[in-house]
């Protein structure tokens, strides 16, 4: 049995693909409202820790773990990568390329952090600014520690626990967007147009996460795109050879 950890666009499209192929296959995701984005698919549903991940692989027989979750989702793979360790399973990693990757990208107008640590910095020193926020929920709590006289604007998933995560760190109701991505030029020109955006905040999860028409809004609209980086990791990061690799070793 095949498991695909989930939650990007890539990981439905390696389902179809192995469902296309009979190939035997569990796909993770985190939340009951992933199920809109992957019907017709056999899938385990709810975050897992380590212990809990272990016990998911022996029960289903696992004996392949493709690991397509979000390229910062750090957490889940490295305690994927442990349970494939212990229980001595094929471990297989597809890695979005990165904005450094991209030979045909040409952007004068940003600015890339290495880590929360910086960016936060950088948030901290503006003054009575407007920025839009296209990272998620998770880190609401950490950049509204900075939010001072600036307004933060953030787009986020429209899923309850995005929301909730919004609101419990003081989020104003008219600065929260809660719409489903990835979005076109256009888009994300007009939404960073109606609210005013001087700087917009973003993770470089690729071309398949709409990094690509984040970063030509900005350069249209003369706006500061702000990024946050991600460290190097291993892994596989051409789609059809991933896809080849998986059913290969699913097959064995």
């Amino acid at each position: 049995m095949i498991w695909i950890i989930g939650g990007t666009t890539e990981a439905g499209s390696l389902a179809d693909f192995l469902k296309a192929k009979t190939a035997p296959y569990i796909m993770s995701v985190a939340t009951e409202e992933s199920k809109d984005f992957f019907k017709n698919h056999k899938l385990k549903i709810g975050r897992m820790d380590e212990s809990q991940m272990e016990q998911f692989c022996i029960e289903e027989k696992i004996s392949l773990i493709a690991d397509l979750s979000h390229p910062y989702a750090l957490i889940v793979s490295q305690n994927a990568k442990k349970t494939a360790q212990n229980l001595n399973l094929k471990y297989l990693r597809f890695t979005r390329g990165t904005l450094q990757s991209s030979t045909d990208l040409e952007q004068k107008n940003l600015c890339t952090f290495e880590d929360m640590e910086g960016l936060c910095s950088f948030l901290k020193e503006l003054k009575s600014s407007t920025v839009f926020f296209t990272t998620g929920s998770k880190t609401v709590s950490d950049f509204e520690a900075f939010r001072s006289s600036n307004r933060f604007v953030y787009r986020i998933l429209p899923t309850a626990d995005s929301i909730e995560k919004c609101k419990d760190a003081g989020v104003a109701t008219q600065d929260i967007i809660a719409m489903t991505g990835p979005f076109s030029q256009n888009l994300n020109e007009a939404m960073f147009k109606e609210y005013g955006a001087s700087y917009v905040v973003m993770k470089d999860s690729g071309d398949a996460g709409g990094t690509r028409e984040k970063l030509a809004a900005c350069e249209a609209l003369n706006i500061k795109a702000l990024i946050l980086g991600r460290g190097k990791e291993e892994g596989i990061n051409e789609f059809e050879e991933f896809k080849k690799e998986v059913l290969k070793y699913g097959h064995a």
